[in-house]
């Protein structure tokens, strides 16, 4: 996100827009998770992505070949050997130190896959127009020279969870005040500190707040899809996210992946897109290199759904936000924005060890659109902390 000026600006209720104009809740327990219809292959054995091929946990093929927004080749991304996918074949390699170390790959996969009669020619020429289209792999330098839109951040509700009950007015009117354009609350479809969505509505319209997004439950979206279309609809989110199980396995987080693919298509026709949160724990799920967060990003329909990248939590496992970005390019609609202390614990923006600078420059290969900052353990209190966080965003040049 990119402005001329550093001051504030308010802005109208708007559509989202790109994190860089220039460029273009808590944890939910789901310790047995059914699986999804198809899931169980011939027999009722494993199906796809179940560990029974070199490609399992691989990208889906239920989605197109896609280098990030605005390089959506439009091409199905066929299954080829070994139940891999034309996105498994291309990525492998990635991440890629140049754009054009890319483009060579895709080059090079793509002839062997027409000569394999796994694309035509007029496919394999769409997707080199997507890849050269495509921002992997091009340098993001921190220039110093850019500065934080403020109208696309926002604050993670649970970080005022202590007031938002008693005084969501109050709260809401403080965080106002000291510049916050956006907020996402967090809880369940119905219930969002003791209000419905409706019930919230009045109280941030008040305050000049709006609300982008809406923290959910998986519950809520494999039970009750309707009830989360109408509570996004009567506070305008336009993404609904949720979080997993510190208990899940890697074939519960391919059940979850489907169930995310389910409901989000259902949502697309709302105009809603689904995210998913991440804490630590998805990056500690290993089996031979592929972690939960790998299977959640690959076996994720792109246009249906999308990764909210907690990079606190992404830190606290050694895995940098940037490192996901140039992996997954265009997969992170959402952040958190949340520090770490060099002892592991939680900061204020800007007063622990992340390079928030790196980020921001590179939000354009992640697809960035909004953030929300947030500290799971604020001081002296949720409000202070959260302005805090604001007033360092606000100076930050990138």
């Amino acid at each position: 996100m990119e402005r001329t000026t550093s001051t504030p600006a308010r802005t109208p209720r708007r559509a989202a827009k790109p994190w860089l104009a220039a460029a273009v809740v808590a944890t939910l327990s789901l310790p047995v998770l059914a699986a999804p219809a198809g899931a169980a292959g011939p027999g009722g054995g494993p199906g796809p992505g179940a560990g029974t091929t070199s490609c399992a946990y691989g990208y889906t093929s239920e989605a197109t070949v896609w280098f990030g927004a605005g390089a959506d080749s439009g091409v199905t991304n066929h299954e080829t050997r070994a139940g891999c996918t034309v996105m498994d074949e291309i990525m492998a390699g990635a991440p890629f130190r140049t754009h054009g170390q890319f483009v060579r790959t895709v080059t090079s996969v793509t002839k062997d896959l027409v000569r394999e009669r796994v694309l035509t020619g007029g496919e394999r020429r769409d997707i080199l127009r997507a890849a050269a289209a495509s921002k992997v792999g091009k340098p993001h330098p921190v220039t110093g020279e850019r500065s934080v839109d403020l109208s696309a951040i926002g604050l993670v509700g649970y970080t005022v969870r202590a007031t938002m009950p008693a005084d969501a007015e109050g709260t809401l009117g403080a965080l106002a005040e000291c510049g916050f354009q956006n907020i996402e609350p967090s809880g369940s479809a119905g219930n969002f500190y003791g209000y419905t969505a409706a019930e919230l509505a009045p109280l941030t319209d008040a305050a000049g707040i709006e609300v982008p997004s809406l923290g959910v439950s998986l519950s809520n979206l494999q039970n009750d899809v309707d009830l989360v279309a109408a509570e996004a609809h009567a506070i305008g989110a336009k993404y609904v996210r949720i979080s997993g199980s510190g208990s899940w396995t890697l074939a519960d987080y391919s059940r979850t992946a489907a169930i995310l693919n389910e409901a989000g298509e259902a949502l697309s026709a709302e105009g809603i897109r689904v995210a998913y949160h991440n804490h630590g724990y998805e990056f500690e799920t290993e089996e031979d290199g592929v972690t939960g967060y790998d299977v959640l990003v690959r076996e994720t329909n792109p246009a249906f759904v999308t990764m909210e990248l907690d990079v606190y939590w992404a830190a606290s496992t050694q895995t940098a936000a940037t490192d996901l970005f140039a992996r997954y390019p265009g997969r992170f609609e959402l952040l958190h924005l949340k520090d770490i202390a060099e002892d592991g614990s939680f900061a204020d923006v800007g007063a622990g060890t992340i390079d928030f600078a790196e980020i921001f420059a590179a939000a354009p290969l992640a697809g960035v659109r909004y953030g929300f900052t947030e500290n799971d353990q604020p001081s002296p209190d949720g409000v202070t902390s959260a302005c805090t966080s604001l007033g360092y965003l606000a100076e930050l040049r990138y």
